[in-house]
């Protein structure tokens, strides 16, 4: 009985790194202005169990939260965990410099990577240069990037502009993600600017990044419900059949089928 003592001490020791190692510590790191950056977003240096590493940011040399986004630089203004959303400025926009952005970036490397998911309507600013000055975009003309033999203009829409949708004498250089609230669009330069300074938002989709790499493909939130879906590709498969049937039964016998007609 006398040695019982230290051998339940012992266990105790050896029981608690166990248990510590099964149940980690919440992590709650935060960089300047962005307090509590948890799960799934880590910073950069952050201990090995603390957040997602495809969602890791980084704290700069002034105290600023920067994304690495597809090559481009993004400062952080915001993250809301209860929508999903994290709010970004590209680095060269956010203090209004006449400029290009960082990096351009489409609504198509958004929609195919996996991590994140935007709806594809949504703002975009095209800057757009043009051999020739184009009247109908005077007042949106990029003053820093024009000069006597070319003009750069900055399109502001509702929908991505492609080359096939400008003018042959115009050529485009880059595109920058945004969010518009009110029911009138910035026309002019400065008007555009000072709305690519209040950045765009992303939503995050663990799901959907767990799904693809399983072989699936996600559906995303519907105005009906908030939650993602993951489906695999017979499920596909199997709903394309299933029109097919439908539409078959429909055109031969003439009338809509009731449930269980179809097999």
């Amino acid at each position: 009985m006398r040695n019982s003592a230290p051998i339940a001490l012992l266990t105790i020791l050896l029981f608690i790194p166990i248990q510590a190692r099964n149940h980690p510590p919440p992590c709650s790191t935060s960089c300047g202005d962005i307090h509590n950056i948890g799960y799934p977003f880590r910073l950069k240096g952050d201990p090995p169990h603390c957040g997602d590493p495809d969602y890791e940011l980084y704290c700069d040399n002034h105290n600023r939260t920067i994304l690495n986004f597809h090559a481009g630089l993004y400062y952080v203004n915001n993250i809301s965990y209860a929508q999903r959303l994290i709010r970004l400025v590209d680095i060269n926009l956010t203090a209004g410099n006449c400029g290009l952005p960082y990096r351009s970036l489409g609504l198509e490397e958004v929609v195919g990577d996996g991590r994140y998911y935007r709806q594809y309507f949504s703002p975009h600013a095209t800057f757009v240069r043009c051999s020739k000055e184009i009247n109908s975009m005077g007042s949106s003309m990029v003053p820093c990037l024009s000069g006597n033999t070319s003009r750069v203009y900055l399109n502001y829409t509702n929908y991505m502009l492609y080359d096939s949708g400008i003018t042959s004498d115009c050529d485009i250089i880059a595109m920058v993600l945004s969010d518009h609230k009110v029911d009138q669009f910035p026309s002019s330069y400065e008007e555009i600017q000072r709305t690519l300074q209040l950045g765009f938002d992303l939503r995050w989709a663990v799901e959907c990044r767990d799904c693809r790499a399983d072989g699936g493909y996600c559906q995303f939130p519907t105005q009906e419900s908030s939650r993602f879906h993951c489906s695999k590709e017979d499920d596909y498969a199997t709903q394309l059949r299933n029109a097919i049937l439908f539409l078959a039964y429909v055109f031969v016998i003439g009338k809509v089928p009731r449930f269980g007609e179809i097999k």
